[in-house]
């Protein structure tokens, strides 16, 4: 239905928030170039995914070289996309709301021209990350996964080199952390590496169980329970101490 006045448009700022790795991502994901209405954007999708390459390249260098000269180059790359994208998030606001006026004031109108060029709208909904792979380099792959609860919760991964797709790791290694993401670096270029997922929540999320160390059932994806006993101590079987409950193999190819 059209309103009576033009609607108050605004571009959500969220990726200042963003990991370094995912904020070269979303930059490379703005398109301007063929836009029937964003036509003179300040930065171009061209610039932008520029800057986001050379960003990305110095932070691919920070993961082996920890130089105080390479992180203050990577802040100022950040700082100069952040800027630039700060800029075009001005511009397609003030088009958004041309939209929407020309359109008989029609907010949907405008907000259309915000999601097509790849910005989110605010106060719409939360913008989901990428899960799976999120970015990569030489010898190095960033990979994200949903959290299976608001709470904390521990996070298990597992990861080998394969032979080809669909064919699971026999040799693989296990890291352990508490966040959803990781970076996986090391990895020879050229290879097939294979990841697997699996959530942790603390014991005092499990219901009380007799001693038994046979893990508990969940309905919640890919979240291990660990067992424990009427005095709340996790409980563990020495013959059987891994008890995750691991989500699918992911598969790629390395640079």
């Amino acid at each position: 239905m059209a309103q009576s006045k033009t609607p108050a448009i605004k571009v959500k700022r969220d990726y200042h928030g963003l990991s370094t790795p995912d904020l070269g991502v979303f930059a490379k994901g703005i398109k301007f170039t063929g836009d029937p209405d964003a036509t003179s954007p300040p930065h171009g999708d061209t610039a932008l995914s520029g800057k986001a390459t050379e960003m990305l390249a110095t932070n691919s260098l920070r993961l082996t070289d920890k130089s105080p000269s390479l992180r203050d180059l990577e802040i100022q790359q950040r700082n100069s996309l952040l800027d630039d994208l700060d800029d075009d998030a001005n511009y397609v606001e003030i088009v958004a709301r041309k939209v929407a006026k020309t359109a008989e004031n029609d907010v949907n109108s405008g907000r259309a021209v915000v999601k097509r060029i790849g910005f989110t709208v605010a106060g719409t909904g939360v913008r989901k990350r990428n899960v799976g792979v999120v970015d990569m380099g030489i010898g190095w792959v960033h990979v994200h996964e949903s959290k299976a609860r608001k709470s904390y919760e521990g996070h298990v991964w597992e990861g080998g080199i394969t032979t080809a797709k669909d064919v699971p790791p026999t040799v693989t290694k296990t890291m352990y952390n508490l966040e959803s993401d990781c970076i996986f670096s090391g990895l020879p270029s050229g290879s097939i590496f294979a990841y697997r997922h699996a959530s942790v929540l603390p014991v005092s999320h499990v219901a009380k169980s007799s001693g038994s160390a046979t893990p508990q059932s969940s309905s919640a994806k890919k979240t291990s329970l660990i067992p424990k006993n009427k005095s709340s101590h996790p409980v563990f079987d020495f013959n059987n101490p891994h008890v995750y409950s691991f989500g699918e193999w992911h598969y790629v190819v390395i640079l």
